[in-house]
Formats: C-alpha cells, structure tokens, sequence
C-alpha cells in the first residue's frame, strides 16, 4: 500500500575534492502485508538507490567519500477516492501519458 510520496533534496559534499551539489529525489513510502515499510528512490525518472546508503560518487573525481546531507523536503500525499479533492477520470493509457508528455529533469544544481 502506497504510504507516502515526496521530494527529497540532498546536498552532496566530495571528501577528496570539495565539490558540492544538491539534487532531487522522487521517493515513495509503500507498507507490505505486515506492515513493514519501504522507500523507493528516483532520480530523473530512473530507479536508484537511496543516496543515503553510501554509494553516492564524486561526478568531478570519482570519489566515494561523499558526505550526504538532507537539505529538505516536500510532501505530496496520495490522494483518496473518498475525498473532496478535485479529481478528473483517465481515460488514456500510460504509455499514452508517457509518450505525449515532456520528460522534467530531477534539479541538480552544482555550487
């Protein structure tokens, strides 16, 4: 069952040669039959580890001594059938929706 859904900005600071960049994270929270709960991380669309588990490298030099540091967070919840949120029915597939639609880059900027 699908938890929670939000943005999560990172800030990345390389040990070895100091540079530093931020990006965006698309991520759901999604609970199992026992109610244990998961993240699901993506950035740019693709599916990637959390950037907190240690596999983050230097894009300048390759390093992975990388400090991660959450920078902050926006809330999306799910929406529910039985509330008064405003709402349109689908009637396209979603490759449909894919294919008509421009692909939004996850922000990274570099400082």
């Amino acid at each position: 069952m699908l938890v929670d859904v939000a943005v999560e900005r990172y800030r990345f600071v390389c040990g070895r040669c100091g540079r530093a960049w931020t990006a965006d994270y698309d991520v759901q929270y999604v609970s199992d039959d026992v109610g244990a709960t998961f993240a699901f991380y993506r950035l740019d669309g693709v599916p990637v580890p959390p950037p907190t588990g240690g596999e983050v490298t230097c894009p300048n030099c390759g390093a992975m001594g990388v400090a991660v540091i959450p920078e902050g967070r926006r809330d999306s919840s799910p929406a529910r059938l039985d509330s008064d949120e405003p709402r349109l029915r689908v009637t396209t597939t979603g490759e449909q929706r894919r294919a008509t639609a421009p692909h939004l880059p996850a922000v990274v900027s570099r400082t």
